[in-house]
């Protein structure tokens, strides 16, 4: 069982701390499952790149947690286990996206939102299908400027509404919870701005994630019938925006840092440089438009 399982994990790791009981889902459409070396490589790759906000209040006991529940919704589905292992590691495995408080949001999210993907046949039509239903489960709403104070899961089903940032952290974590590799995107500020002049950030942040092919995008509670890459800021006015590491790119998230990359700029906190970014800015400039049908 899952015990079984963590016991093991931190007995190859040398943790001696005490397991406390977790309830998975066994929906699993997969012969096999996580082997020990899976678990090892996905908890030390946690660790390497661990944030520096988490170093002292992360516990490995926390993570190890973490990587079997994400073992778990790999080997559950077929889509999931076809995801490439770097990826996998860098955009499922996470336990965190931004500065959001830390919690342990991957069980309960993986119990509620398995079900709604077990009829799913890939990673694009399971990740619609929780941008679709799972924000009724709570009665779940947009609502602007509630950054940072609502982040996290918790606070987001607590209050019943977030603002894009709130929004996107909990459909990242959705899908993440399912096997789906996912991550924030977002722009500090518009070159066509939205508001008004005197507004220096007129910020946006959205969710991508991987469809088996590369990354694809959608708004947090704003499921579109039609598909995937179809919302109210593409293709204006993302394809205005400006690559080259400014206020006016377009950023996404990587636990893992590339060499000489970005922070992914937080406008609630610009001089916090503790999450990873990528300038993504040309693959919306470069992106197809898709047919209004």
């Amino acid at each position: 069982g899952a015990a079984v399982a963590y016991l093991a994990l931190c007995t190859i790791l040398g943790f001696t701390h005490c397991l406390c009981a977790m309830n998975i889902v066994q929906t699993s459409t997969v012969s096999s499952g996580p082997t020990p070396l899976e678990r090892k490589e996905a908890l030390l790759f946690l660790q390497a790149h661990l944030p520096d906000m988490d170093r002292e209040h992360i516990s490995p006991l926390y993570l190890a947690r973490n990587v079997e529940l994400a073992l778990q919704a790999r080997y559950a589905t077929p889509w999931a286990l076809a995801v490439p292992w770097d990826i996998f590691l860098n955009d499922v495995v996470p336990h965190a996206s931004l500065d959001e408080p830390r919690e342990e949001w991957r069980a309960m999210m993986a119990g509620r939102f398995s079900p709604l993907v077990a009829g799913a046949s890939s990673l694009s039509e399971a990740a619609l299908a929780l941008n679709q239903q799972i924000w009724g489960i709570w009665g779940i709403v947009f609502k602007p400027d509630h950054t940072p104070e609502i982040m996290s899961p918790s606070q987001v089903i607590a209050a019943g509404y977030a603002s894009c940032t709130g929004l996107s952290i909990f459909l990242v974590d959705a899908c993440r919870a399912v096997g789906i590799p996912a991550r924030v995107a977002g722009t500090p500020s518009w070159v066509m701005d939205r508001r008004g002049p005197n507004d220096r950030f007129n910020n946006h942040n959205w969710v991508e994630i991987w469809d088996g092919k590369g990354w694809s995008f959608m708004g947090a509670a704003e499921y579109d019938a039609r598909g995937l890459n179809r919302t109210w800021f593409f293709p204006s006015p993302v394809k205005h925006q400006v690559p080259g590491g400014g206020l006016n790119a377009v950023y996404a998230t990587t636990y893992r840092p590339l060499p000489d990359g970005p922070a992914f700029p937080l406008v609630w906190h610009l001089d916090y440089r503790g999450v990873h970014g990528v300038d993504v800015t040309t693959n919306y400039i470069n992106a197809d438009v898709q047919p209004d049908s």
